[in-house]
């Protein structure tokens, strides 16, 4: 099941802690197979750092469901999906002290007021009129925000968690590419160049099969952007074999924020071969000609 496994790794890779497996199409199969396909899971699930054995396993038919059939696989199973979706993910606690930080998912322009940026606020809180920088992309723009709206409404402050729209005074729509970076005046800057750890997915994993060498270049993805990247192994005489951890240099074609612990992606003709988390930013390097591949990197 290449396809799960990767979603496993994402949802890893991004923070969750806890996972929910629903089988569909139960109703297909006998109750012999089905027995295999939850040990198989809980396997998978232990292989990739969840917790395998108390991890709800539930088993359904989401055609049956909506043709509200009453069996076991049928209503009865997404009763019980959604059941333990309360009970077994806890509310997330929210970080609403710290500077605020708003990665962009989209913008668009309000005729006679401005642009305006809608993404989740992922730290903080954003009050109505707050000094805030525009971070991303080689760029590091100056602005203040004059309106905030949850659902349409206009409101005072927004906290850690809620989807907003901010309106943003002297920022033109021209400006903003999604995956930019608002956030509390000052409170972080972008650079291209981050030492990160970084493991190497193997074959079964569908990672790559040759090992990596210094002085690769493929596409990183983060939060909601991705930029071409160039990933260089400490040392830079070492190479990576697909399966193994590694501490890597990475450089970004365009400077972006990356904070420590943050994670990323590399991605190789549409699929995934690598994962990391940065560990510390670093001075930016210059790009001669623009060009990953003339960088000199001190590794």
């Amino acid at each position: 099941m290449p396809q799960t496994r990767e979603h496993l790794l994402l949802a890893k890779q991004v923070g969750i802690q806890r996972i929910i497996v629903f089988i569909n199409k139960a109703d297909l199969v006998d109750q012999e197979v089905l027995e295999l396909v939850e040990i198989e899971m809980r396997e998978m699930l232990s292989d990739f750092g969840f917790d395998g054995v108390n991890s709800p396993v539930i088993c359904g038919s989401a055609l049956l469901a909506l043709r509200e059939d009453k069996s076991e696989f049928g209503v009865p199973s997404i009763e019980k999906l959604l059941e333990q979706c309360d009970t077994y993910i806890p509310t997330p606690q929210r970080d609403i002290a710290s500077p605020f930080i708003l990665p962009i998912d989209n913008a668009f322009t309000v005729p006679g007021r401005g642009t305006v940026v809608v993404g989740t606020i992922k730290r903080g809180t954003i009050p109505r009129n707050a000094d805030a920088d525009l971070l991303g992309f080689n760029q590091n723009l100056k602005t203040s925000i004059s309106d905030i709206q949850i659902f349409r409404k206009s409101v005072p402050q927004a906290q850690a968690g809620e989807n907003v729209g901010a309106l943003l005074r002297g920022i033109k729509i021209s400006a903003v590419e999604r995956g930019m970076l608002l956030c509390a005046t000052g409170s972080e800057d972008i650079s291209n160049h981050f030492e990160g750890s970084m493991y190497l997915l193997s074959r079964a994993e569908g990672g790559r099969v040759k090992p990596m060498l210094s002085k690769y270049i493929q596409q990183l993805f983060s939060q909601t952007w991705n930029v071409p990247a160039r990933i260089d192994i400490v040392p830079s005489e070492a190479m990576l074999m697909p399966g193994e951890h590694g501490q890597v240099r990475v450089t970004l074609l365009r400077k972006m924020v990356m904070t420590p612990g943050q994670a990323f992606t590399i991605r190789e003709n549409g699929a995934t071969v690598a994962t990391g988390m940065v560990t510390q930013r670093l001075r930016s390097l210059d790009l001669p000609k623009n060009k990953l591949s003339k960088v000199l990197v001190d590794c």
